[in-house]
């Protein structure tokens, strides 16, 4: 009695239930919790209606808390009624969720162990419960999370890039809440309908009309996708990509130019792939030096991070005449070069200058993105990778979208 007594007070029923029952199995490691349903009536789970019992199913049990050391399982014949409106339906139980084996204590606490450790297969070994087992309370969390996401409020400015998820060129495109800093969804590959699929999935009808820019690389199919689900929406080709392209075009230059210059010239333009990529307060004494060398026998790759380091001047302008006036010194001075991958460059800045510019405007990039990026990594290395596209979905959108998980 005083067993029945002690699980009744810790698991708190409403009127209608009561603990009948403590059985212990010493030999399974087990505390069986036997409850049942003594009220005549229960409410419709679909209109809350009070309805008539019809029958009770069969036994059913769902995992609790540990006692001590002991599973606890809570065991219940659960009742069905039969409703006017919506026939014979199950009752829904006060301490587990629809369709879960699992109390909502058992999984608060397997969810608060998953963002501690981000290790499935540790979490499940503390647990004491499968894989799979686990993997389901983190996809019905997500689910949720995202039917409870709020999707009357305004995303202004979001970011959409593309992720490298695996080997023969596997990629996920990722759009993301700049402002919140959160993942707002994930879709396999990155063409135009899987970036037109991840607007409509990770932004309500809505918000779509209310985004006032997207921070995005210069992918054709992303910007396709974007005209086609957001016109109202500028493109903000971000810093960092823009930068990155630039760096690109550094790099070529040095690969090309060592192999035309001379034995005692080449000695200073070897192994400094890494000082051309850095930003110069990030060097330390001995590339400060190498540049020193590399500058003095004017080196087509000096001149051509010249220009990268000019470029950088254009994301202080304040205004849009400023910016295209800024632009355009910029891009006479590089045809006045014979730099030619770098010309390619400003080629191609040319042709999605108004995505440039449109940084001036919003002032917003895609950095975040890389930080994002960097914790994709991490979860796919942690989880050796995914066998299927929608648990690695589940699997980000868990860690990092931000998601009001618990039931």
């Amino acid at each position: 009695m005083k067993d029945i007594e002690l699980y009744s007070r810790l698991l708190d029923l409403p009127e209608g239930w009561e603990v009948i029952d403590v059985q212990l199995n010493l030999d399974e490691e087990e505390v069986n919790v036997i409850i049942n349903y003594f009220s005549s009536k229960a409410p419709c789970p679909v209109c809350g209606r009070m309805s008539p019992i019809y029958d009770h199913r069969e036994r059913r049990r769902w995992r609790h808390l540990d006692t001590c050391q002991l599973k606890t399982y809570l065991i219940c014949e659960v009742p069905r009624i039969q409703c006017q409106e919506h026939g014979i339906v199950t009752v829904r139980v006060p301490w587990a969720g629809s369709h879960s084996r699992f109390s909502r204590h058992f999984e608060r606490i397997a969810i608060d162990l998953l963002l501690a450790f981000k290790k499935q297969t540790k979490v499940a070994k503390i647990l004491r419960i499968s894989f799979d087992q686990l993997h389901g309370i983190m996809k019905r969390a997500v689910h949720r999370g995202l039917k409870r996401r709020d999707n009357s409020q305004p995303i202004p400015y979001i970011g959409i890039d593309e992720k490298s998820i695996g080997a023969h060129h596997h990629y996920a495109s990722v759009l993301l809440d700049l402002e919140n800093q959160r993942v707002l969804d994930v879709e396999e590959n990155r063409d135009e309908g899987a970036a037109t699929r991840l607007l409509h999935k990770g932004l309500g009808e809505g918000q779509r009309g209310q985004v006032k820019a997207i921070a995005m690389d210069f992918w054709r199919a992303y910007r396709k996708a974007v005209r086609e689900r957001l016109p109202q929406a500028d493109v903000v080709h971000d810093r960092f990509h823009i930068i990155g392209q630039l760096n690109k075009a550094i790099d070529k230059t040095r690969r090309q130019e060592i192999y035309h210059i001379d034995k005692e010239q080449r000695k200073y333009l070897k192994h400094t792939r890494y000082l051309f990529l850095q930003n110069p307060q990030s060097w330390t004494d001995r590339y400060k030096r190498r540049f020193q060398q590399i500058q003095r026998i004017n080196l087509k790759t000096a001149q051509a991070w010249r220009m990268r380091e000019d470029f950088k001047g254009f994301f202080s302008c304040q205004t849009l005449n400023e910016a295209r006036f800024y632009l355009t010194q910029w891009f006479d001075q590089v045809d006045q070069t014979d730099l030619p991958f770098v010309k390619s460059v400003a080629r191609t800045f040319q042709n999605h200058l108004s995505g440039i510019l449109n940084f001036v405007v919003h002032r917003i990039t895609n950095a975040l993105t890389e930080t994002i990026n960097g914790l994709i990594k991490e979860i796919l290395y942690v989880a050796r990778g995914f066998r299927l596209f929608e648990n690695f979905r589940i699997a980000v959108l868990f860690f990092l979208g931000k998601l009001d998980l618990y039931p």
